[in-house]
């Protein structure tokens, strides 16, 4: 397949090998009027100024968000535009202007085989990944820098769409990604954990921890605003973070309040500095009713670099009661301006503040408050802490970190090691692998592993969607890597469906065997069924060919088959092939018709039902898995409808069982092959033939009709 990445104005290929370094991120970060860097963005202006500290070199990259093109752009501007945006001194429009200049000099270029191409920020900005998986199959190493797992682990502090996109996004890297870092060993020990036990994954994972060296600006601070500089002339305890429900604020309220009652104690102000985040109703309605906002509460949103720099020289003690963090970054902050910090001891945060900093549960409040009302009670204890801080504190340096960082990655860079092409995931027989988000989602709530057959699209494919996939092209071909030996029969299923238009799509594919002309395929999604076999290292690789109609919604002018899951099982093992059937039967829509009781269909065993489809009754005991042709199809039903006429219902069920094959989900020959099943007497196996046809089409009065009367017959 072509590499999309090339173009005849493309860079030429390098005789070293180079990190190509994403700045994508802090390209729309800037793009979007930001004027001072956030913690993840502060990674990447590092990278690009220590870029020196490499022995190899590094060249900054860009990708729009349809992730198209890997573009070079100039290093001299996108420095002038870090250094802006570090300074945190111009407004927004100045930074703006800075990055338009950077970005009209983006220019495609090719990655050479033995480069590198490096992620270091927000990584979950693409709408498409597929340019990861190019990369892959050219030669090229990827690494990415994880910042916390905190939207996955921790999905009760973070939006449910952010969740679901970062999940999405994550596992579509790890499915090319050669190399992990992060920024503390809490994080390293998270990754190492998921993807262990939810994809089966070994790719390495370093911890490379962050600094907590502060920016190197000498501000003269006149243009602090005024009623910072009020609150500054008294003691005050500042909490840096924004304010959401992770970060845990209303902790500190309560303990405050109850501070504020107690007599003899000096309880200085909280102040709060950042900007408003996610589930905070709870800490709004707190403040109202507390009345303490204005007189022992202070909230600011938005303040210069300049501004927060004064606040921490200035401020009593810091405190960070935050839940979950990846690393904390303003426990460091606090503890480099010399400044006591009262902390969570939970997550990555002890790693950040060492000895120097009085923990807490963020979980306890009585607690909480016993250790504040104990440093309250006696200034004196903030002055010892303070003295730790001088003597123990070390500061962690940029320079530290981007040298451990690049060492890292030219170990991975330089290293013999063999990686495969075909990227990390490795696919198994009976198992059903999804290419929508809406499916990964449904996946990931209920648990287990999460591979997913996104990457497994080689050539001939739209953008990944909510429900799939269209294919782009009358060949869209698919490739599985697996642990099977070569020249192994499979029996391949995939979910198929086409796109609702005046026009009918043709299908016909091919496994690795003989073609399968499907026919003419539905717009409701369907399973179907063809034979394969095992290709060379053991890669699984299919092509389906379909006929194109046009997109009513007019997303796309024309487009081929969608899929939305794909599934194998080898052809000579009867049980694995019984189980994997269970599964394909219970991805199908759930609703059904509140006439029927649901306690009647819990009951029933479905293994009965599957092995006499899959042998086709006790008197053909040898499954005829194979390729049948349309006009096999049509030979099958003539036979099956001339048996049933003259009611050999054994023979009729043997060829509606060899359909029910290939076409498990189709509710008409389900209802037919349940039929068969009634008339010999073979009740159960009968009522869950009509119980399949009702979950692919639940307002189908036969069906319905026929589970209610096989119910009545099978309780005489």
């Amino acid at each position: 397949m072509k590499n999309p990445d090339t173009s005849e104005d493309s860079v030429a290929q390098n005789s070293r090998p180079v990190i190509w370094l994403d700045i994508s991120d802090f390209m729309y970060y800037a793009e979007a009027g930001n004027i001072s860097v956030s913690g993840i963005q502060r990674v990447i202006a590092n990278l690009v100024t220590y870029r020196n500290f490499s022995t190899h070199e590094i060249v900054p990259v860009m990708l729009e968000r349809h992730a198209r093109d890997i573009c070079k752009i100039d290093v001299e501007l996108f420095q002038k535009l870090v250094d802006a945006l570090q300074s945190g001194q111009h407004d927004s429009k100045y930074i703006q202007s800075l990055e338009q200049a950077a970005r009209k000099t983006i220019l495609p270029i090719t990655l050479s085989a033995n480069d590198i191409f490096v992620m270091a920020g927000a990584f979950w900005v693409y709408e498409d990944y597929d340019f990861l998986k190019r990369l892959r199959e050219n030669g090229q190493k990827i690494a990415l820098f994880v910042h916390d797992l905190i939207q996955i682990r921790n999905p009760e502090y973070v939006a449910p769409v952010a969740t679901n996109r970062f999940e999405e996004t994550f596992l579509d890297v790890l499915a090319e990604v050669t190399l992990l870092l992060t920024n503390s060993d809490f994080v390293r020990d998270d990754v190492k954990d998921y993807i262990r036990t939810k994809m089966k994954l070994d790719i390495p994972v370093e911890s490379i921890k962050l600094p907590t060296e502060l920016p190197q600006i000498s501000y003269t601070y006149k243009n602090v605003r005024p009623e910072l500089i009020n609150i500054a002339k008294n003691n005050y305890v500042l909490y840096v973070s924004t304010i959401e429900i992770r970060k845990n604020h209303i902790l500190l309220l309560k303990v405050w309040e109850k501070l504020l009652r107690e007599k003899n104690i000096a309880v200085p102000p909280l102040v709060f500095v950042g900007k408003w985040g996610w589930e905070i109703k709870e800490l709004e309605n707190f403040i109202e009713i507390c009345g303490g906002l204005g007189k022992w509460i202070f909230i600011f949103n938005n303040i210069s670099d300049e501004e927060l720099s004064y606040l921490y020289k200035n401020c009593l003690l810091t405190a960070y009661t935050s839940f979950a963090e990846g690393w904390g970054l303003p426990v460091g902050e606090s503890l480099a301006y010399g400044k006591p910090c009262i902390a969570s001891d939970t997550t990555s945060i002890p790693e950040v503040g060492g000895d120097c900093v009085e923990y807490i549960d963020p979980n306890n409040f009585e607690k909480t408050y016993e250790v504040f009302r104990s440093i309250f009670s006696n200034y004196e204890n903030i002055k010892m802490l303070e003295e730790n801080i001088r003597k123990n504190f070390e500061i962690r340096t940029w320079k530290t970190y981007c040298t451990e960082f690049y060492n890292s990655i030219n170990k991975h860079l330089e290293s013999k090691a063999y990686i495969s092409p075909d990227g990390n995931y490795i696919y198994s027989p009976g198992e059903i692998y999804f290419y929508g988000y809406d499916d990964i989602s449904e996946q990931s709530r209920k648990g287990g592993e999460l591979i997913t057959a996104r990457m497994t699209r080689i050539y001939g494919w739209h953008r990944l969607e909510n429900w799939g996939c269209w294919a782009t092209a009358p060949k869209a071909t698919l490739h599985l890597p697996t642990k099977l030996p070569q020249g192994k029969k499979i029996s391949i299923f995939v979910r198929i469906q086409a796109a609702p238009s005046r026009e009918k799509m043709w299908l016909s594919c091919n496994g690795g065997g003989k073609d399968f002309s499907y026919g003419y395929v539905s717009t409701s999604p369907a399973f179907i069924n063809f034979d394969g076999i095992v290709g060379k290292n053991g890669t699984i690789l299919i092509s389906l060919n379909s006929t194109p109609v046009p997109l009513i919604d007019g997303s796309y002018p024309f487009v081929h088959v969608g899929i939305s899951a794909i599934g194998f099982v080898s052809t000579d093992d009867n049980n694995a092939y019984i189980k994997f059937l269970g599964k394909l039967l219970n991805e199908t829509p759930k609703k059904i018709s509140a006439t029927i009781s649901q306690d009647s269909f819990e009951s029933q065993q479905e293994s009965p039902f599957l092995l006499r489809i899959l042998l086709g009754k006790a008197e053909n005991p040898t499954p005829l898995i194979g390729n049948f042709e349309k006009l096999v199809d049509k030979v099958s039903l003539f036979a099956a409808r001339r048996a049933a006429r003259k009611h050999k219902w054994a023979k009729a069920e043997k060829y509606y069982a060899s359909m029910l094959r290939r076409y498990i989900n189709r509710p008409s020959i389900l209802i037919q092959y349940g039929h068969m099943l009634k008339e010999q007497g073979l009740y159960d196996a009968a009522s869950m033939a009509y119980r399949q046809a009702m979950k692919f089409d639940p307002e189908n009065k036969d069906a319905r009709h026929h589970f209610s009367a096989i119910q009545h017959l099978r309780k005489k």
